[in-house]
């Protein structure tokens, strides 16, 4: 896919109304997430993020408590840069990381979304089609934002 099409109306965020690419990456904990699985299902935040990066080691936290608090209406998966698996799971361990967290050690996912950063975060909605990318530490009202839009 070629680089994103936005579109935004003035003090709108942009909005990016193309359908998500799928992707099956294995999880920290051994098993196989695609982004088909949550189709129909739960609109789903991207994360795109490494351990060493100090702005996903502050945003991580507390995208987790919004995680725990939304879960059953919205997914979170963080796509890791390309780090070792132990590394990876050693993050998740410390900061105590309850969603799922996929190995993309050959950079597939990054490159189908464009992530050429970290702390990256891409808003999907139920239907499958991303609706809003976030370059930078996401808050809780994108979460709800995204909710309100998959329930509407």
């Amino acid at each position: 896919p070629g680089p994103a099409t936005h579109t935004a109306s003035v003090g709108a965020p942009a909005r990016d109304l193309r359908p998500a690419p799928d992707f099956s990456l294995q999880t920290t904990d051994g098993r196989t997430i695609t982004l088909a699985e949550y189709k129909g299902k739960k609109p789903v935040i991207l994360d795109f993020w490494a351990t060493w990066c100090p702005n996903c080691r502050r945003d991580i936290p507390r995208q987790n408590e919004w995680y725990k608090k939304y879960k059953d209406q919205i997914e979170v998966i963080g796509v890791n840069l390309q780090e070792e698996p132990s590394v990876v799971r050693a993050f998740e361990t410390q900061f105590g990381v309850v969603y799922p967290m996929a190995l993309d050690p050959r950079a597939e996912a990054t490159r189908a979304y464009n992530a050429i950063y970290t702390n990256y975060h891409v808003l999907i909605d139920i239907n499958g089609t991303i609706v809003k990318t976030i370059p930078g530490d996401i808050r809780e009202q994108d979460f709800l934002s995204l909710i309100n839009s998959s329930s509407s």
